[in-house]
């Protein structure tokens, strides 16, 4: 299962983690392959990582485009396990960036290619229900961390259809699955705190709701 790193807080990371991070952004930021995939490869969970309180939304793959990278280089980001369909804060993912870029080379390699096909009408619905029922859960743990919510369309390009949304002060997190495409789709997403006894729920979201099927885990 693949995580969704949501912090978007500075602060919450510290010490040689928070720094590594940083290193990293700035290297995509200035087009230091050989920097960010050495990073990469020290570390594949920093693939898909995001400057921790920055206000672009762009991780290494947005900048390959931004930068007219090499198709080498993409396709080892790609390799590492880079999310074609992943969105920046303004909605655009690699292939956008590219796109409206004119860097029609990369154009081929960036075009999300979907494991699990879903009409994007039902993913954003669905999304807009998964961002609810985190919001809600959350707040009820009384999460004060500022948070980058999951994008329901990064499930679609994942062999497993999972992500794991770890929630800093929740002390648990979140299991997202994509259990049906094509036209039926649905999420079920699982919740829990590891402070608190039985409190683990299941919910199930589809484009037309989210509805409660499992509580006391």
């Amino acid at each position: 299962m693949a995580d969704w790193d949501g912090v978007a807080e500075r602060g919450v990371y510290q010490g040689a983690y928070q720094g590594e991070r940083d290193r990293l952004s700035d290297a995509a930021h200035r087009g230091d392959w050989a920097a960010v995939l050495a990073a990469v490869s020290k570390s594949a969970a920093l693939v898909n990582a995001r400057r921790v309180g920055g206000r672009s939304g762009w991780a290494p793959l947005h900048q390959a485009a931004w930068h007219d990278a090499p198709a080498e280089v993409v396709e080892q980001l790609l390799a590492a396990g880079a999310w074609r369909t992943l969105r920046s804060a303004d909605g655009e993912r690699p292939v956008d960036v590219a796109a409206r870029l004119g860097r029609d080379a990369l154009l081929p390699l960036l075009e999300p290619v979907p494991v699990h096909p879903v009409p994007a009408k039902a993913l954003r619905a669905m999304e807009h229900f998964l961002h609810a029922l985190v919001r809600v859960r959350t707040e009820h743990y009384a999460v004060r961390t500022a948070l980058v919510l999951p994008q329901a369309c990064v499930l679609t390009e994942l062999p497993d259809a999972a992500l794991w949304f770890g929630v800093p002060g929740m002390y648990g997190g979140f299991g997202i699955h994509l259990e049906e495409a094509g036209r039926a789709p649905r999420l079920r997403v699982t919740s829990h705190c590891r402070m608190v006894g039985y409190s683990g729920r299941t919910h199930h979201i589809t484009p037309d709701g989210c509805v409660l099927v499992e509580s006391g885990w």
